[in-house]
């Protein structure tokens, strides 16, 4: 289906506000999201829903149709190659590349996403440990990893996963020394709702409100 990278952007919004939500979504969350007027989501709403992408009820939302998806998911598996590929090949910063990737997934065809992924010898999971669709666009819905929040205070982990959409918090863990493959260990459990952890490369305390800190997955050493 011949969709504008628009409109793909628009799909990308609603179904991570869905998965965030588990309900129909809204056209003003659409609108902070996108970071577009509440008149030009419901043009587009209009438009994806004759499309057959999404099915919008009136006063209480829209929700995405197993076509629209499928759209999301094929976006989501030439993302996380991309990404892969760009860090892996071409040394990409963890930091810089969501963004760079953003513009291009909605220029590359199956193909070469076919092409990349056996390029890269069909990799499950992307620089951020988030799980890559298969060619069948099936995914883990399980993560493997455990929440950082889970671990105690002297508990020594290895960093698999982090947040990849959140400039932000990226940031905030790159600049100091948290990126998949990192070993650190629980310093303490504040009650605050911060968790201090100490970076074997770093070797200083940093302080992750919880709510962040429950977005890092984590393994046991040599697990």
């Amino acid at each position: 289906m011949d969709l504008s990278p628009i409109a793909e952007e628009y799909l990308k919004a609603i179904s991570t506000l869905e998965t965030e939500h588990a309900r129909p979504i809204r056209t003003v969350e659409i609108a902070d999201e996108v970071g577009v007027t509440s008149a030009s989501v419901s043009s587009m709403i209009d438009t994806l829903d004759e499309r057959g992408l999404l099915e919008y009820t009136p006063y209480k939302g829209v929700e995405l149709t197993d076509d629209g998806e499928e759209i999301v998911t094929t976006l989501v598996r030439k993302h996380r190659l991309l990404e892969t590929f760009l860090t892996e090949q071409l040394e990409y910063r963890l930091t810089d590349v969501h963004e760079e990737v953003d513009r291009l997934e909605h220029h590359i065809s199956d193909e070469f996403a076919q092409r990349l992924a056996t390029f890269l010898d069909d990799p499950t999971i992307d620089s951020h440990g988030d799980p890559i669709p298969d060619t069948a666009l099936t995914v883990s819905e399980e993560s493997t990893y455990t929440p950082l929040t889970e671990y105690e205070v002297g508990e020594t982990v290895v960093v698999a996963q982090v947040p990849g959409r959140d400039v932000a918090i990226r940031e905030h863990l790159f600049e100091n020394g948290i990126d998949p493959g990192t070993t650190l260990t629980i310093d303490d459990v504040l009650p605050v709702d911060l968790i201090t952890v100490v970076p074997d490369s770093v070797a200083a305390p940093v302080s992750l409100p919880t709510h962040v800190a429950r977005r890092i997955g984590a393994r046991v050493p040599d697990q």
